[in-house]
């Protein structure tokens, strides 16, 4: 057949020009690669991300304001009127995410425990893995029924070593004793729980709990918004005031990938774009290759049509060819997809991504591998094909190989590869900055405290441990004085508000002689050593001391930008009385607050402004109070530490809380600077890849210049020869060179910037860990690429100055 003689002798042609095949292939593997890695993740994270049955339309009733998004927990009385009343929703289920203490042989252990209505996993349609999951006749009262628990995959795994007779056996979670009923599959990961258990839903029980929809399908999300707009009204007037926004607030149903992935879907997105610019510019790379081979021979070509040969079997042969060269750079490129799959996972931010998405080289990733690979072949090889193929060969036999009318036609195609080479590239280029240019936006910011040689960590203490204010004041205290005693260990303390660069919870505030506000300052609960820990300067007054925190002194500590927001310039802040609304209503389950009950706090000191929201937005206002005047079940606790590794005192920190109560386990176990690099995770990554895809577009635009400009080089030597016999200096020839090819680049340049500030413009606050681009920085773009296709281009252009006349003259 013929197809069998055109792979056979495409083959032959590929193995004789080494060279040129060895820099197509090696152009494609990198463009095929690129994308296949990229759109791997882009298939597992925005395609296909759950194993959960309609995943698309499961998702929650998210209240916003100016602020942005709120966490909106409800009792179960609010619960059940939802579920009896919404009509936008198909399904939903009530769930809570809590640490709990596992203690069994060993040492205690912190895990998670997601608490699930009972439909809950008929809610999601996954079946166990084996075993059977709960359902309504597992809750109620406890003489009829004994509490059950459902297990992750992984937790199953680690703890139990995978083993199937797990099933009928207890763990004792929080004191209390759960039977194993079943296992999940590995792909069940919601919320990242270990152990799952069903809760009985009672209208008496206060306890708040999140809500998880299931919205009708097909239903317009403004109608789902509306309705529960008109829930979140009537729930928020007898709501806690922490519990709900400053208003005006509204409702926005986001489904559950929406409200993981955030701007970082459109950040994906962008870099499948920026794959798709790279093999474009692959795809250039190569048309032009195949055309400075076409044009040697057309010769060969105009000869297979004298002797016989259509039209349709010329494009054949030379399609053959293009797409054995596009298959080989795409079996190259899927090998090399493989490796780069693992480099994108291990670069992602750690909850940027579904944990329940499967990134890897599967069956409809490969599709899409080897469609791009023949495309791509038939894509540049069109060009050539259809000149090649052109009915009127005898100018071709006329020429004797030479550049004649087609070669000319050729000419022009080969400049609007190059001009499209150079635009793409820019694009990329830019894209590179823009990542570049929000990273270092982030690591220019002051952030008022020292985070170098912090290690943190976080005790769960079961409230039935220690219920009474007295009993945990004591258990934290013990728990600081056994951690000073660690080798190494410089300072020490507690916090019940969070560390920076995200701390402190939000609450109203009236100060004595100022006018009443309705905004909201930062409250932080912090020990008296939290300042010098973490090294937040004092610049006025003083911090509270040990016995501030023992006898639950009212006063407060207050941060530099509160004190120039809030008091006009002259007036003195120290003394003044601070008054928080935190303090004046009802508390969270669990909570224990000190006999004093302060909410009024004297001001005693002024210290630095720290970031207490993330590393983008601006510091909000903040006071820092005793830690001693309320306390959860659990608390933070920093180290500052000398030495050069803070996690190196992990096992002695965990050994210091077993001396104060040996069933209390550690977890969460950081530095500070590990919620740093999470902060500056998203630029990393966009930097990363974009700077990767760049580098490789410029390396494939400079070669593709180099190649054509090469090629025209040998094609004019005949012409450069009389030229210099005429007089022409090397330099009048290097000139003839240059700017023959720099009118080309302008045009790609000047495509490229305007393309540039479009997209960029565009795309401006909608993609994670982007900066926004300026004038400087597409101009030093510009030159940086101008440079390098210089050099590209001077190169040849040189060897076009050393021809001597009488060698060119026998050149043809």
């Amino acid at each position: 057949m013929s197809i069998f003689q055109d792979i056979r002798y495409a083959l032959r042609l590929l193995v004789k020009s080494r060279v040129s095949t060895t820099i197509a292939v090696l152009s494609l593997t990198l463009g095929i690669g690129a994308t296949t890695a990229i759109f791997s993740v882009v298939y597992a994270v925005l395609i296909d991300p759950y194993p959960y049955a309609g995943a698309e339309r499961i998702g929650g009733a998210h209240v916003l304001n100016s602020k942005g998004d709120h966490y909106i927990g409800y009792t179960m009385a609010e619960y059940l009127e939802m579920q009896a009343a919404a009509k936008s929703v198909e399904s939903m289920i009530l769930n809570n995410r809590r640490s709990v203490v596992m203690t069994e042989a060993g040492l205690p252990e912190a895990v998670i425990q997601e608490d699930f209505s009972p439909n809950a996993f008929a809610f999601f349609g996954v079946p166990p893995l084996f075993g059977r999951t709960f359902s309504a006749r597992d809750v109620g009262d406890e003489s009829k029924a004994e509490p059950v628990a459902v297990l992750s995959y992984l937790f199953w795994q680690r703890h139990f070593s995978g083993r199937r007779d797990v099933l009928g056996q207890q763990v004792r979670l929080n004191d209390k004793f759960f039977t194993v009923i079943g296992v999940l599959p590995v792909r069940f990961t919601w919320n990242d729980a270990d152990i799952y258990v069903p809760v009985e839903l009672h209208p008496d029980i206060q306890e708040r709990f999140g809500v998880v929809l299931k919205v009708k399908s097909g239903l317009p999300r403004e109608q789902v918004n509306a309705e529960f707009q008109s829930f979140h009204e009537k729930f928020s007037k007898t709501a806690p005031t922490y519990i709900y926004p400053e208003a005006p607030f509204r409702t926005e149903f986001m489904s559950v990938n929406e409200g993981i992935l955030g701007k970082f879907s459109n950040t994906l997105l962008a870099l499948l774009a920026a794959v798709g610019f790279l093999l474009l510019i692959a795809c250039a790379n190569v048309a032009n290759l195949l055309l400075a081979r076409a044009s040697a021979r057309h010769g060969e070509i105009a000869v297979r049509v004298a002797l016989g040969a259509g039209r349709r079997r010329v494009i054949q042969q030379l399609l053959t060819e293009s797409v054995i060269l596009s298959v080989m750079g795409g079996l190259l490129g899927i090998a090399l997809a493989y490796g780069g799959v693992k480099a994108v996972v291990a670069l992602m931010p750690e909850y940027s991504v579904p944990h329940e998405a499967v990134i890897a080289i599967n069956v409809p990733v490969l599709g899409f591998a080897v469609a791009v690979s023949v495309l791509t072949g038939i894509l540049f090889g069109l060009a050539p094909a259809v000149q090649l193929s052109s009915p009127n060969q005898a100018t071709f036999l006329k020429a004797a190989g030479r550049d004649s009318g087609a070669g000319a036609a050729g000419h022009h195609l080969r400049n609007v590869l190059i001009v499209a080479e150079v635009t793409l590239s820019l694009v990329l280029l830019t894209g590179a900055a823009l990542a570049a240019a929000g990273m270092l936006e982030l690591t220019k910011q002051k952030l008022g405290y020292q985070p170098k040689g912090v290690l943190t960590m976080f005790v769960f203490t079961p409230a039935a441990h220690y219920p009474q204010w007295s009993q945990r004041r004591a258990f934290f205290t013990d728990i600081i004085e056994h951690l000073r005693k660690l080798p190494g260990a410089e300072s020490v303390a507690a916090t019940l508000t969070g560390a920076p660069p995200y701390s402190g919870a939000p609450s109203k505030f009236d100060i004595d002689g100022l006018p009443s506000t309705d905004t909201k300052i930062r409250v932080n609960l912090v020990s008296d050593a939290y300042f010098s820990t973490l090294g937040i300067p004092l610049l006025k007054g003083r911090y509270f001391d040990a016995a501030d925190v023992t006898r639950v002194n009212p006063v407060a500590v207050v941060t530099e930008d509160l004190v120039k927001k809030y008091f006009p310039p002259g007036q003195d802040p120290m003394g003044r009385e601070i008054s928080l609304d935190l303090f004046t209503g009802p508390q969270p389950p669990n909570f224990a607050k000190s006999p004093q009950n302060p909410h009024v706090f004297q001001i005693v000191g002024i210290c630095g402004t720290t970031r207490n929201s993330g590393l983008r937005d601006a510091p909000e206002p903040a006071v820092y109070l005793p830690f001693s005047t309320i306390f959860p079940p659990g608390m933070m606790f920093a180290i500052r530490t000398s030495k050069s590794d803070p996690l190196a005192l992990s096992n002695g920190a965990r050994e210091a809380v077993g001396a104060v109560d040996p069933t209390q386990p550690i977890a969460y176990v950081h530095t500070l600077d590990y919620f740093l690099n999470n902060a500056t995770a998203y630029p990393r990554f966009a930097t990363f890849l974009f700077g990767i895809f760049g580098a490789i577009g410029l390396t494939l635009a400079c070669t593709g210049i180099f190649s054509v400009v090469s090629y025209a080089v040998s094609r004019r030597t005949r012409e450069f020869g009389i030229r210099m016999a005429l007089g022409a200096t090397p330099g009048n020839v290097l000139g003839l060179v240059v700017r023959s090819t720099g009118r080309v680049l302008v045009v790609g340049f000047a495509l490229g910037a305007i393309l540039s500030a479009v997209s960029g413009r565009a795309l401006a606050g909608k993609l994670e860990g982007i900066g926004v681009a300026s004038p400087s920085m597409l101009a030093g773009i510009t030159s940086v690429l101008a440079v390098a296709a210089f050099l590209a281009c001077s190169i040849p252009a040189r060897s076009a100055t050393k021809v001597q006349p009488v060698d060119a003259l026998r050149h043809e």
